[in-house]
């Protein structure tokens, strides 16, 4: 014999695999194999006959595969080798019915119940009649009344029709719909299994294809390791990119970080792929996948294929980490050892009145995601040390920090918002930061929290002043003065003044000097003195003191 690929001959018929490569030879027009099986089992020679049949079987004979357990049986090799009768047993089953039915036999002597029906039921699904005799009267002896009518209807002859006619005339819901025949999917690949110990790659390759073909995940993932591999076929990097990339789709993300391994190291391709890795890594780490989250942060963190990144690098990390990644929280932990080392240096380049180190040194700080630094950043531009001084910048970045809970942030924000300093006013906005950050234990933020407090009743007050004067001038003095009552209470000296006022002269109330005298010294103590001012002339002219 003579192997196609390598040109290695042989003399030994019963080796059908080559000695050198390992590849399985091709069926010529001079060498019928089939042919000599049969001429030999016609001499009696049934070992030689097993040997032919064999050959034919793998090289794709359908008749084949029943003729080398025939022969077996005949040799009595069947009992010698078992495994290897019920390997070529189940092969011919799956195309012949007289060896689905046989198998189904073997199955049933073996104990093995359930997969014996299946390929009964295979065989009577193709009009063998012993299987529909023998599944009539395996589903009457289940208690299965309308599955055993439906097969003794199918049944010919005349014990099928005994049966029929005696024990099945009460079958309830009859006809039944017959038994659905089983996805074999997962048989093809316990098949491919099966040669597999046998030491016939070849042909387990072709059951797992078959398998993968239908999605199979395990074939898949078999698939693809022997493409690899070059085991049982020839190496395929495209079929290993398919198959692991079908394999990932359906929810292994193993498979892609294999794949992407495969391109990191130069294992397929031309050479180290670090971009296609990466993107395997990616689609692996978006599917959920601890270690995907990982390496694509190594990637951001090294800068290998991407642009280095710090802060992204440390968003993957914290993806993994809740996705119960250890190497990732090492990882973490190491960048802000990292990040706190720049932001002392920081400090002392400061200290040392080196703004331009400075800002590198906490510009590297903030990239591994220590907000103390982006803080420093913001006093940075607040002050114009190192850059030019921008409170708009400084209000970024303090803005950036307070978004990851950064107190002293918050402190400063608040702080730009109460005093109108690179945003606009907005005392809520300054309320709400300060508020957070004294509960997060900075001290002064209570009195700058105290500092708005006093503002916003000032300026309420002062609303409630400005409508009583329109009031009074407007000739409600009755009106005015209950306005200029709440004014006062609220702390507004020029309102208690000119509620003293009116009530010296009895200007829309009772006359009241000592009252009068009462109110205008509290005015004087909060600092207003309105008669120092003129104010007694300018408000009350047409009034009789």
């Amino acid at each position: 014999m003579r192997c196609n690929a390598c040109g290695t001959t042989w003399q030994d018929v019963r080796i059908y695999h080559c000695p050198e490569c390992g590849y399985l030879v091709d069926a010529t027009e001079e060498e019928d194999s089939y042919a000599q099986g049969v001429e030999a089992e016609k001499q009696g020679k049934y070992k030689t006959a097993t040997a032919h049949y064999s050959l034919a079987a793998d090289l794709g004979n359908p008749l084949a595969a029943y003729s080398v357990c025939r022969a077996m049986e005949k040799s009595g090799e069947w009992q010698k080798d078992a495994r290897l009768y019920e390997f070529w047993l189940s092969t011919a089953a799956r195309t012949d019915v007289i060896a689905a039915y046989a198998y189904a036999k073997y199955l049933d002597k073996r104990g093995d119940e359930p997969k014996a029906l299946q390929y009964y039921i295979q065989a009577a699904e193709q009009g063998h009649e012993r299987s529909i005799l023998h599944l009539g009267k395996y589903y009457r002896g289940h208690g299965n009344r309308p599955a055993a009518r439906y097969y003794f209807d199918k049944a010919k002859g005349l014990g099928a029709a005994i049966m029929r006619m005696v024990t099945l005339k009460r079958a309830a819901s009859y006809p039944p719909a017959p038994p659905e025949m089983p996805d074999d999917t997962v048989e093809v690949f316990g098949t491919g299994e099966y040669a597999m110990t046998l030491g016939l790659p070849h042909i387990a390759f072709s059951y797992f294809e078959k398998a993968a073909k239908a999605s199979y995940i395990p074939a898949l993932r078999m698939v693809a390791e022997m493409c690899m591999q070059g085991r049982g076929t020839k190496r395929d990097e495209d079929k290993v990119i398919q198959y692991l990339t079908e394999l990932g789709e359906a929810g292994e993300t193993s498979a892609y970080i294999q794949l992407g391994e495969y391109f990191e190291g130069g294992l397929i391709g031309e050479g180290p792929d670090p971009r296609a890795a990466f993107q395997n890594f990616l689609l692996a780490a978006e599917a959920g996948s601890a270690l995907g989250m990982l390496l694509v942060g190594d990637f951001y963190h090294d800068g290998n294929s991407v642009e280095r990144h710090y802060g992204i690098a440390l968003q993957w990390y914290e993806k993994a980490v809740k996705a119960g990644s250890k190497t990732a929280a090492q990882r973490i932990a190491r960048l802000k050892k990292k990040a706190e080392q720049h932001l002392e240096e920081g400090t002392l380049a400061l200290s040392e009145k080196a703004g331009a180190r400075a800002i590198l040194s906490f510009t590297a700080a903030a990239d591994m995601g220590n907000t103390y630094a982006i803080v420093s950043l913001g006093d940075c531009y607040m002050m114009g040390l190192g850059v030019r001084k921008s409170m708009k910048t400084a209000a970024q970045y303090y803005q950036e920090a307070a978004e990851k809970n950064n107190p002293l942030a918050k402190y400063r924000l608040g702080m730009l918002y109460m005093n109108n300093l690179g945003v606009r006013f907005n005392a809520r906005k300054a309320k709400a930061y300060l508020t957070e950050a004294y509960n997060e234990g900075i001290a002064k933020a209570k009195d700058a929290l105290d500092v708005l407090h006093r503002r916003k009743q000032a300026y309420l007050a002062q609303k409630v002043y400005s409508v009583s004067c329109t009031i009074y001038h407007r000739g409600d003095a009755a009106q005015a003065v209950k306005f200029r009552h709440v004014a006062s209470k609220m702390g507004h000296a020029r309102a208690e003044y000119l509620l003293g006022c009116m009530y010296d002269c009895g200007d829309g109330v009772a006359k009241d000097e000592v009252r009068a005298s009462a109110l205008h010294e509290q005015a004087r103590r909060r600092g207003f003195d309105g008669r120092a001012l003129g104010w007694w002339g300018k408000y009350l002219r047409n009034i009789p003191r």
